[in-house]
């Protein structure tokens, strides 16, 4: 059974393995947290280019070795390879790096859960990694709770909210 807990990013190094479409959602939602973020893949998608060029994350372009886990507080992966997913989830256990490993939610540490957003308040939904679509409804459903009960004249940042393991 998964415990939500809230952690602070600001500030913290997050590695992401991998920079396609999962991968994308997840660098958005680490660099709107405040995470300094790092993606390591041999090719990366328009999104995450654009984001690197807006200086937004940084990117090394190559395969994810050991090394890149140390120092890190927490890491994804999500190459689209399922061996180097699971080396990465290996590498990070031994280092003692929270990780999730986009294909394999058994390796996961924590889950990316579905965001809702208003002024000071989050929420996050997680349907334990089994009902992406029912996590993703019920974080919109917050979202709508959130504006018309909550909403913030002008202060209110709606998330995207993508929920995934």
């Amino acid at each position: 059974m998964r415990f939500p807990v809230f952690v602070e990013l600001e500030g913290k190094t997050a590695v992401v393995a991998g920079a396609g479409p999962i991968a994308e959602r997840r660098i958005r939602i680490l660099e709107e947290f405040g995470a300094n973020v790092t993606v390591i893949s041999p090719e990366l998608s328009q999104g995450v280019r654009d984001l690197w060029r807006e200086g937004k994350i940084d990117c090394i372009i190559r395969p994810v070795e050991k090394a890149d886990i140390g120092g890190a507080f927490l890491a994804v992966a999500a190459t689209g390879e399922r061996t180097v997913n699971h080396q990465v989830a290996v590498w990070c256990q031994e280092a003692g790096v929270l990780v999730n490993v986009a294909d394999q939610k058994e390796e996961c540490d924590f889950y990316f859960p579905g965001i809702a957003r208003e002024g000071i308040l989050t929420a996050g939904v997680c349907a334990g990694g089994e009902d992406h679509k029912l996590a993703k409804s019920a974080a919109e459903e917050i979202r709508i709770l959130f504006a018309e009960k909550y909403g913030m004249c002008g202060g209110g940042v709606p998330s995207p909210g993508k929920e995934g393991r």
